[in-house]
């Protein structure tokens, strides 16, 4: 059995139209309608967190220390062009 999903916007609870289905004129389907719901807990999370707070945790976060590695640093100036505007 194949999956195939879209969204769509209820205009008119009694009536919707699925249109550019992937499915041969005939055959048989399965349709399952799900309500979308929003993530309450990562909507929550990132609420909880100021801008700042956000930057102090990437500032200190271990995992982006390679950047301060000066062996990281492989271009230069010369690398590039002048951006004119």
């Amino acid at each position: 059995m194949h999956a195939y999903r879209t969204h769509v916007v209820i205009v008119d609870p009694d009536y919707t139209v699925l249109k550019g289905l992937p499915f041969r004129v005939g055959q048989s389907v399965e349709v399952v309608l799900l309500e979308e719901q929003e993530d309450s807990t990562k909507k929550d999370l990132v609420a909880d967190f100021s801008e700042i707070e956000w930057l102090r945790s990437v500032a200190t976060n271990p995992v982006f220390d390679f950047l301060a590695d000066a062996e990281e640093d492989i271009y230069s100036q010369a690398d590039g062009k002048s951006l004119k505007l």
